[in-house]
């Protein structure tokens, strides 16, 4: 039988990439739950708790989403929110099939996040480049033909107009992108617990 002391070594360990005020706060909370249940009631508490791995999936999992929910969300948040859902995942006592199932579904929402973060970005860092481009290019013939110079100088400004002004639709975009992938991981991973305390039950 495992102790209460064993228990506590093991939670701490699986919970030490949290912030140190965090896993002393998680210990602590374990330490005041084993001492009210009493020394002879030790077995039957963690019976009911699961094993440290599946208490340190759910300790990792609160502190990712009480991140982004008790302070304003920004897209470092929110990528900071996945990592520690990934580790919550990861960290769940699950069988290899599923867990080789978990690691696809995974890999495939932060490609897709990720992907869609990345054309919008190149889209625009793109105009203001090609903007500037054109511009240049404007004024390289302005002497031979100024039709097609201020054609081109126009086209410029232009594009590089609307690359700033997409800027603030572009921080909007990953922010909400990157919180919508932490909603669909947490998701997964209350799947994941589900199916996990029905095991233990």
């Amino acid at each position: 039988m495992v102790s209460k002391d064993e228990y506590l070594k093991k939670l701490r360990s699986k919970i030490k990439k949290l912030p140190r005020e965090d896993v002393n706060e998680a210990i602590d909370y374990y330490q005041e739950y084993f001492a009210e249940a009493g020394e002879e009631d030790i077995e039957s508490v963690i019976a009911r708790l699961g094993s440290p791995s599946f208490v340190a999936s759910q300790i990792l999992a609160d502190y990712a989403v009480k991140d982004i929910t008790t302070k304003t969300s920004t897209a470092k948040k929110n990528i900071s929110a996945i990592w520690f859902i990934i580790l919550a995942i990861f960290a769940s006592p699950i069988a290899l099939p599923l867990l080789i199932i978990v690691i696809t579904v995974v890999f495939i929402l932060i490609l897709v996040c990720g992907v869609s973060i990345l054309t919008f970005l190149i889209f625009i860092v793109g105009l203001p480049i090609s903007g500037l481009y054109s511009i240049i290019s404007g004024f390289a013939v302005i002497v031979q033909h100024w039709q097609t110079s201020l054609f081109f100088i126009g086209i410029g400004l232009i594009a590089l107009g609307i690359g700033v002004v997409l800027i603030s639709p572009f921080v909007n975009f990953s922010k909400k992108a990157s919180l919508g992938l932490v909603n669909l991981l947490k998701k997964l991973f209350d799947k994941i617990a589900n199916n996990t305390r029905r095991e233990y039950n």
